[in-house]
């Protein structure tokens, strides 16, 4: 977090053309109350983000002098904006991506509240499998006449899930509950590791999903485990239940199981095996299974 006096940053304006409306910077939105600006800019927690496109992005802010939010449709429109804050210690929220139109649905953002709370996001619908979101949370201290110019990092909101079974009967018909998913994260609370983000211990209840890869919401707090069960009808009507007995998705990060049909078991204990920071293998009996072989 870096601070400039407000001349400096003028001219810089002046010079770059980065922000509209240079006289903004000297009129008070707060009457005679000493103000400070904010100028918002996001980096990527996770490389492979780069090149996604955000929109609908919203920043929140509460703290000492005033709550609010701002709505904005592109990056570009948020480095163009200065915002002005009476002088005090704010906490900022970012959501991207996280619209209704997306999919989404965010509670408790702030009107007129001493800190920022707890603000919420649920899925509209919990197996819909959107397109993945991303939020922040931050600090600032605003002092009088001066730019903070405020670094956020955009976190993953979805876990990611990929199921594939190799030597699956041609025309058979699969289905694919998922139990213990949370039914919404508190994105301004942390975890037991400290992270922002703080999946419910209410649950949405069993989720039905498709083969293949599904977009949702982590596992619900309180669970150590979550539980994917494999119905399976081959096209001479044979049934084949099992359950395989998984680790917990956290937020964020993805998760791959590859399973053969001819191994399959009643029941299996997955462990976990890592891909990379952000991506997990589930291995059956601390097996890798790799059907290609």
């Amino acid at each position: 977090m870096r601070r400039y006096a407000i001349l400096m940053v003028a001219a810089a304006v002046l010079l770059t053309g980065c922000f509209h409306k240079m006289h903004e910077l000297l009129p008070s939105e707060w009457g005679d109350v000493p103000v400070g600006y904010v100028a918002a800019s996001f980096q990527w927690d996770q490389a492979d983000d780069a090149s996604e496109a955000i929109h609908g992005i919203t920043l929140s802010f509460s703290g000492s002098g005033a709550s609010f939010s701002k709505n904005y449709n592109s990056v570009e429109e948020v480095s163009a904006d200065l915002v002005q804050l009476p002088v005090g210690d704010y906490d900022i929220l970012v959501t991207a991506n996280m619209t209704e139109a997306d999919g989404y649905v965010l509670t408790g953002l702030p009107a007129t509240k001493a800190d920022l709370g707890s603000i919420k996001v649920s899925l509209k619908n919990p197996s819909s499998s959107p397109a993945q979101a991303w939020y922040g949370v931050s600090h600032v201290t605003v002092t009088e006449d001066d730019i903070c110019v405020d670094e956020i990092t955009l976190l993953r909101l979805l876990s990611t899930l990929s199921v594939s079974i190799d030597n699956l009967p041609s025309g058979a018909a699969v289905v694919l509950t998922l139990s213990n998913v949370a039914k919404n994260v508190d994105l301004t609370a942390k975890d037991a590791g400290g992270k922002y983000g703080l999946p419910s211990t209410e649950l949405v209840g069993d989720l039905n999903i498709p083969k293949g890869s599904l977009r949702l919401l982590p596992t619900a707090s309180g669970k150590e485990r979550c539980m994917l069960t494999l119905d399976i009808t081959s096209p001479s009507g044979v049934n084949l239940s099992s359950l395989c007995d998984a680790p917990r998705m956290e937020v964020g990060k993805s998760y791959t199981l590859n399973l053969d049909y001819n191994k399959l078991q009643p029941y299996m204990y997955l462990t976990t095996y890592s891909i990379s920071n952000w991506e997990v293998g589930w291995t059956v009996s601390g097996e890798v299974l790799n059907p290609n072989n």
